[in-house]
């Protein structure tokens, strides 16, 4: 397995394994109400451009994960991990999260996720992140935003 650098051309694949990967958060959550259940691919496509993205590849070429950052005002956003069905539980989300941290060792990341997503706060409390705010959507749902 390795991680490199997402390609414009991979956005078809990310769609997709997006889709199959949030389906679960959104079954966690009792909501469809998932921002990235609501991206369509085109929209995916046209912000491709505004992330560096990080595809997870198994030995045969196959996109099995993915994580997203950039450069916001004081700190690294991070966005969109993503690991598929089959691999999960094995560690691979935990080594997409550390990439980022070789990629801005110094600078001070931050995330979100719905606050009913239990097993998402636990992973990114392992990883060092530590909830600082939480915000409540018109959609009723709740997230929590984590920094560290």
């Amino acid at each position: 397995m390795r991680i490199i650098p997402a390609d414009i051309k991979d956005v078809p694949k990310l769609y997709q394994l997006q889709l199959l990967a949030f389906e679960s958060e959104a079954a966690m959550i009792g909501s469809r109400d998932v921002p990235a259940l609501q991206e369509t691919e085109e929209e995916a496509r046209r912000d491709f451009a505004n992330w560096d993205t990080f595809k997870l590849e198994d030995d045969d070429g196959t996109i099995i994960g993915a994580i997203r950052c950039r450069q916001d005002t004081g700190f690294i956003d991070v966005g969109r991990l993503m690991i598929h069905p089959d691999y999960r539980r094995c560690g691979l989300a935990q080594k997409l999260l550390a990439e980022v941290d070789v990629l801005y060792p110094d600078a001070v990341k931050e995330l979100y996720t719905c606050t009913k997503s239990w097993s998402n706060i636990k992973l990114y409390e392992k990883m060092g992140y530590r909830a600082y705010k939480e915000h409540r959507e018109d959609s009723g749902l709740s997230f929590v935003y984590m920094r560290k």
